[in-house]
């Protein structure tokens, strides 16, 4: 690992039009997600990842607008990086204690912004290769 602290924007994506937006954060050797409310994620999705996450109220607590932390795991626990060629340099996948996760560093076109999660092209394929090399060798 190239980075021992980043935090970034980040989008976790689910199916072809679920996303949420929140912050993707490397420190004391944990990687960590917190998501901040639902965005565009379906009841189906969520109910996918309360189970993927073992958090327990998550659907709830998104849906209404609450920031819940996903995950928070050490980084021998994360696996399966990769930084398809598709995601043009701004998005990722990889898994966490077994469970698939993808990002985007660039904003989904379904989702409306807030002051707190504007990120343009540039600066997401620019947090795209900080994770990148920070991930190296994962």
């Amino acid at each position: 690992m190239n980075a021992q602290h980043l935090q970034t924007l980040a989008w976790l994506i689910m199916g072809s039009t679920g996303s949420t937006p929140g912050v993707l954060g490397m420190e004391g050797g944990r990687l960590r997600f917190e998501a901040h409310g639902r965005g565009a994620l379906t009841m189906g999705q969520l109910r996918t990842l309360e189970q993927r996450t073992g958090r327990p109220g998550l659907t709830d607590r998104l849906t209404m607008g609450h920031s819940l932390v996903l995950f928070d795991a050490p980084m021998p626990e994360v696996g399966q990086v990769r930084f398809p060629w598709y995601y043009f340099g701004g998005g990722m996948k990889l898994t966490v204690a077994g469970a698939p996760y993808r990002f985007s560093f660039l904003q989904p076109q379904n989702t409306q912004t807030t002051p707190a999660h504007v990120a343009g092209i540039g600066s997401g394929r620019a947090s795209g290769r900080a994770w990148k090399a920070a991930l190296a060798g994962v």
